[in-house]
C-alpha cells in the first residue's frame, strides 16, 4: 500500500503514535483531575475516589461506562473517516439527533421484536445520512466548505427535531419531553442486569475492526487517506476523486445516525429532547485523541466516558462542579493535539532558518 501513499506514515507507525497520544491523554487527565480536586473541591479525597475508585468498585458503574463509550466510539469512527478524507465536518450533533429521532420513530411503528430493532437501527443510519447529504452534495457539486455547511445543516436539524419531539410527536403521558416509548421487545436487550450494558459495545468493536481493516488493508482505504492529504495528486493518479469528495461525509453521517439510534434503543427507550447530549462534539475530541486511527478509538472513547462518569459521581459525593469533565476533556484535547502542531511549527522554522 505504500506505493499509494509514499508520504504518509506506515500503518504501524500511525498506530504507535496514536497510542502514545492516548497514554499522554490518560496522564494529563489524571493530572487535571488532581488539580481540579485540589482547587475546586473542599474534600479532595472524596473527589479523587469518585474518579479513580468508584467506577471500578460498582457492579453497575463500569458497565455503564462501557455502554456510554459505544455510541461515542461509533461517532468517532464516522468523524475520523471524514477527517482522513480531508472533510472537517461539524455536523455530528445534528446527525446523532436525527438518528435518535428516526430510530425511535421506526421502532414505534415497526413490529415489535428483532424486526423492529433492525428497522430502528436502519432508520437511524438513514436519518444521519439525510442530515449529512446537503453538505456532501454541496461539496461534490459546488465545492462548498463542509466545515460551514455541515454545522448550519446540523443546527437546522436540531431545531426541527426539538420542535417535533416537543410538539406533535410528544407522548402526552410521559413527564419527559419525549416521543412514545419503543416496545420493549424492539430495544437493545440488557446482558448484565441490573446494569444498562447491552450489545452496543460489541457492535462498536466490530465496526472499529472493519474501519481498521478498510483503512489499513485495502486500496480504497489508502486512496481515501491520500485524497485527504493531497487531492491534486490523487486526481493525477486516477483515483475516484468525485466519489471521495462526498461519500466519506455521508458515511460519517450514517455512523452518527447509528449511534443516535442506539441511544433511543438503550436505556432511554425512546427519543428524548436533547438526547444527543453533545455526543457529536465529544466524538471529534475522541477522533483527535485517537490520532484518527480506528484501533485507538475504543480506548479514547472509554477515557471520555470515564471522565463523564467520574465527574457525575464526584458532583454527587463532593462539591466538585458537574461540568469538570467538560473542562478536563477540553484541556486534554488542547494539550494532546498541540504536540503535532508544535512539531510542524518547529519543522517550518528549521526550513526557514536553513534558507
Amino acid at each position: 500500500m505504500s506505493d499509494l501513499n509514499p508520504l504518509a506514515p506506515s500503518a504501524p507507525s500511525r498506530g504507535i503514535e496514536a497510542f502514545r497520544r492516548l497514554a499522554l491523554s490518560l496522564s494529563l487527565s489524571s493530572l487535571f483531575i488532581a488539580l481540579f480536586s485540589l482547587l475546586a473541591s473542599t474534600d479532595e479525597s472524596v473527589s479523587l475516589a469518585a474518579f479513580f475508585l468508584s467506577p471500578f468498585r460498582s457492579r453497575t458503574m463500569f458497565p455503564a461506562i462501557l455502554e456510554a463509550a459505544a455510541p461515542l466510539a461509533i461517532c468517532a469512527l464516522g468523524a475520523l473517516m471524514a477527517f482522513r478524507a480531508g472533510h472537517f465536518t461539524l455536523g455530528g450533533e445534528g446527525q446523532v439527533y436525527a438518528g435518535a429521532f428516526a430510530g425511535a420513530a421506526a421502532g414505534i411503528v415497526a413490529p415489535a421484536g428483532s424486526l423492529g430493532l433492525a428497522a430502528a437501527m436502519t432508520a437511524g443510519v438513514l436519518g444521519g445520512m439525510l442530515v449529512a447529504a446537503p453538505s456532501a452534495a454541496g461539496r461534490r457539486f459546488t465545492g462548498a466548505d463542509v466545515l460551514l455547511t455541515s454545522f448550519l445543516v446540523s443546527q437546522a436539524a436540531i431545531f426541527g427535531i426539538d420542535w417535533a419531539i416537543g410538539g406533535p410527536l410528544r407522548d402526552p403521558v410521559n413527564n419527559l419531553v419525549a416521543m412514545r416509548a419503543i416496545p420493549g421487545a424492539s430495544l437493545l436487550q440488557r446482558i448484565a442486569p441490573p446494569s444498562t450494558l447491552t450489545l452496543a459495545p460489541l457492535v462498536a468493536l466490530v465496526l472499529v475492526l472493519l474501519a481498521w481493516a478498510f483503512l489499513s488493508g485495502t486500496r480504497s482505504g489508502a486512496r481515501l487517506t491520500l485524497y485527504g492529504k493531497n487531492r491534486m495528486f490523487a486526481r493525477l493518479q486516477g483515483f475516484p476523486v468525485d466519489t471521495l469528495s462526498w461519500l466519506p461525509i455521508v458515511i460519517a453521517g450514517g455512523a452518527h445516525g447509528l449511534a443516535g439510534a442506539m441511544l433511543s434503543l438503550g436505556a432511554n427507550g425512546t427519543a428524548v429532547r436533547g438526547i444527543s447530549g453533545g455526543l457529536g462534539w465529544s466524538a471529534i475530541g475522541v477522533a483527535l485523541i485517537a490520532g484518527n486511527e480506528p484501533v485507538a478509538v475504543p480506548f479514547a472513547a472509554l477515557l471520555f466516558a470515564w471522565l463523564d462518569a467520574g465527574a457525575r459521581q464526584a458532583s454527587i459525593l463532593s462539591d466538585l462542579p458537574p461540568d469538570a469533565a467538560m473542562v478536563i476533556k477540553a484541556l486534554v484535547i488542547l494539550t494532546a493535539t498541540a504536540r503535532p502542531a508544535l512539531r510542524g511549527v518547529r519543522r517550518l522554522a528549521g526550513e526557514n532558518s536553513g534558507r
